[in-house]
């Protein structure tokens, strides 16, 4: 497996040009309060290329006429602060995880960096330069770039980031064996949830029982869970999972989990009280049509955002048939948001949707969704979706979703 990372490192070194080095920074925790950090998260564009989940750790790649070369910079041991916070990586370990000869300590990082720009002709460094807003926390990458450009002017700056990202668009094998691995830890915790719903009174419960269902398999919550009952189910964002469960009422849940740095991500909507009224199961089993219209669409060449009007041709029919609207812009007043995003090291993963087009061994989900505030309902149906050479494959296909699958679970779980 190691050598996937080292066919990656190679890879992207072949797209850069002469003199040129890149430079990518694990990162390090960030302050919550007084003497607390919030858990360290590493950058996924690092750790994809190195197998690395270390803080503070540094890669430097290096491209000249006659050869290249590769660093990794971890932390210097602190002996004192392993007592309190858990071993370092060892050099040796660093090695073995990353499959990179040349390991040093981070304290000589940089005497090594200088040393490449008055020595061997460096001219032209990359940088992680990643920022989705202008109001965002600048990253290392960032950082360092602004330190640079004080101290070596004439030194040319790029992105790397954009390289990287259309790497991780496409998924190895590998790759796709641990978003599955999620899937189906995510699978046993959405089971075990469904039985126990009826059984329940608040949200905060169906949480429970799922993040309980996760540790219990060497997993994490992939973000912030959504347990979303009645009217709170037409917030897209709704967090607090607080609110009593009537019985009457669907409940819409996203989830998802996180094991090995990869990532499942899985909404599904059900009924409190275990049996779908004929309204819910109408307007449920529109959002199915859309779904089902979507998979039909997905193959390599189609674009992303075509899945979208997918959707939005199937609403255009069937809600008018239902009498919910009579023109198609009023269509955003029940489904406000797109029905894909990519999946991978990060839930929504790196791809630019308005451009891309879809190519085989890609993950994207699959999310239609109906949002009606005045009915206090709210429906959304997700999976995650491998592209393949002449179609897809559904990776959440095990997780039940159909109204009778759901309603058998729930009732004789």
């Amino acid at each position: 497996m190691n050598n996937e990372f080292k066919l990656r490192r190679e890879q992207l070194l072949a797209d850069l040009p002469l003199n040129s080095m890149v430079v990518l920074f694990a990162g390090k925790g960030v302050k919550r309060s007084a003497d607390s950090d919030y858990p360290f998260t590493v950058n996924y564009n690092f750790a994809y290329l190195t197998n690395i989940d270390e803080p503070e750790a540094v890669v430097m790649m290096v491209k000249l006429n006659h050869r290249t070369s590769i660093t990794l910079f971890v932390r210097d041991i602190d002996l004192n602060l392993q007592k309190w916070n858990g071993k370092y990586v060892s050099i040796e370990e660093a090695k073995a995880f990353s499959m990179i000869d040349s390991v040093v300590y981070f304290s000589t990082f940089e005497t090594a960096f200088v040393s490449q720009l008055t020595r061997t002709g460096v001219n032209h460094l990359f940088l992680d330069l990643e920022r989705l807003n202008l109001t965002d926390r600048p990253l290392a990458g960032e950082l360092f770039a602004k330190k640079v450009r004080e101290t070596h002017p004439a030194l040319i700056i790029d992105n790397i980031y954009p390289m990287i990202a259309a790497m991780r668009t496409v998924k190895s094998d590998n790759e796709i064996k641990k978003i599955e691995n999620c899937v189906s830890v995510t699978k046993l915790a959405f089971e075990r949830m469904l039985k126990s719903t009826k059984n329940q009174k608040f949200e905060f419960e169906l949480q429970a029982d799922f993040e309980y269902e996760l540790k219990r398999n060497g997993a994490a919550p992939a973000f912030d869970m959504i347990v979303a009952g009645g009217a709170r189910s037409t917030v897209l964002h709704y967090l607090k999972n607080s609110e009593k469960l009537s019985e009457n009422e669907l409940v819409l849940c996203d989830m998802g989990a996180i094991k090995d740095l990869y990532n499942s991500d899985i909404s599904r909507t059900f009924p409190k009280s275990g049996k779908f009224s004929d309204r819910q199961k109408l307007l449920y089993n529109i959002v199915l049509e859309a779904m089902d219209a979507v998979y039909a669409k997905i193959k390599p060449g189609v674009m992303l955002k075509e899945l979208n009007d997918v959707v939005i041709k199937v609403y255009d029919k069937r809600l008018k048939e239902i009498g919910l609207i009579k023109d198609r812009s009023e269509i955003s007043n029940y489904y406000y948001h797109g029905v894909s995003h990519f999946l991978g090291m990060d839930v929504h993963d790196v791809g630019h949707i308005e451009n891309m087009v879809l190519v085989s061994g890609n993950v994207i989900t699959v999310e239609p969704g109906l949002y009606i505030e005045a009915e206090s309902i709210g429906i959304r149906i997700e999976d995650d979706v491998l592209v393949t050479e002449d179609g897809f494959r559904n990776l959440s296909e095990c997780i039940v979703k159909s109204i009778d699958e759901i309603e058998v679970l729930m009732n004789n779980g």
